[in-house]
């Protein structure tokens, strides 16, 4: 595999003019009383989850990592911004939907144990678990939600979320160059996604009911997702391509397009090899 360098100020350029973005409003006169109340309870566990990662700031400014310098620091911290965006914007969902926040959850506090647990190099191997969980999660939840303002904005994380995937493996790939420690990722990985698996199921239950969204499903879209990652990082050739097709690769749930928001409209920044 050929050495790749990563133009990171690229990638703090990205997250630089994603955050001039405003904070979205949901239309207050859209009924969803129809809706489940687990939904909410469901997105409040993913809200709280969104509010932290402050810690991996300090870690990235302060690590000695040759491939990664102060442009990845500053994206990382642009990253972490991105992600207490859209905690703002799952409150909004939260009390739109006549749900109530939280302070504490069981798999919200073991995923903030993990993250502090371990160095930058598995740290954002665990970020990149939870990107594909709120990918999929996401996703699913829009696909089973009638036309509203709700559905357009659990698709705009989407986007945002695919995003921020390419952004963690860039970084893994860098990280992943001989062949041995492909191996140690590879193992590390699956894991881990099948732990969060575990998690999700359990902690999610009420709402993918609800919804009628069956284990099976959950878990083949998941599996899909989770290895377009693993080829992210492992493989090159995957990663050379500007505009990977996540949802499309994986077993897409219905059309990529919901409610007038396009899951595949996010351009990658680039990498380089040499």
């Amino acid at each position: 595999m050929q050495a790749e360098i990563v133009n990171w100020a690229r990638w703090q350029q990205f997250f630089k003019r994603r955050s001039e973005r405003q904070l979205p409003e949901l239309d207050t006169s859209e009924d969803y009383s129809a809706l489940p109340a687990s939904l909410a309870k469901s997105l409040a566990i993913f809200q709280l989850g969104e509010s932290g990662g402050g810690t991996i700031i300090e870690q990235a400014r302060q690590s000695l990592i040759d491939d990664i310098d102060s442009n990845y620091a500053n994206a990382i911290q642009l990253f972490v911004d991105e992600e207490h965006r859209h905690a703002e914007i799952l409150a909004i969902c939260i009390r739109n939907l006549g749900g109530n926040l939280i302070r504490r959850n069981w798999t919200s506090s073991l995923f903030v144990f993990a993250r502090r647990l371990f160095g930058l190099r598995l740290k954002v191997l665990v970020l990149l678990a939870a990107e594909v969980v709120g990918i999929c999660y996401y996703h699913l939840l829009a696909a089973r939600l009638p036309p509203s303002r709700l559905k357009s904005l659990l698709a705009q994380l989407v986007n945002d979320e695919r995003a921020h995937l390419h952004f963690h493996t860039d970084f893994l790939r860098t990280q992943t160059q001989s062949a041995w420690r492909r191996v140690v990722f590879v193992c590390a990985w699956r894991m881990t996604m099948l732990a969060a698996a575990l998690v999700v199921l359990i902690d999610h239950r009420g709402a993918l009911r609800d919804l009628h969204l069956r284990n099976a499903t959950v878990l083949r879209r998941w599996r899909s997702y989770a290895r377009l990652a693993e080829r992210l990082v492992t493989d090159s050739k995957s990663a050379s391509h500007s505009k990977s097709k996540l949802l499309e690769d994986a077993v897409a749930v219905g059309t990529n397009s919901v409610h007038g928001l396009n899951f595949l409209e996010f351009e990658h920044p680039g990498a380089s090899a040499t």
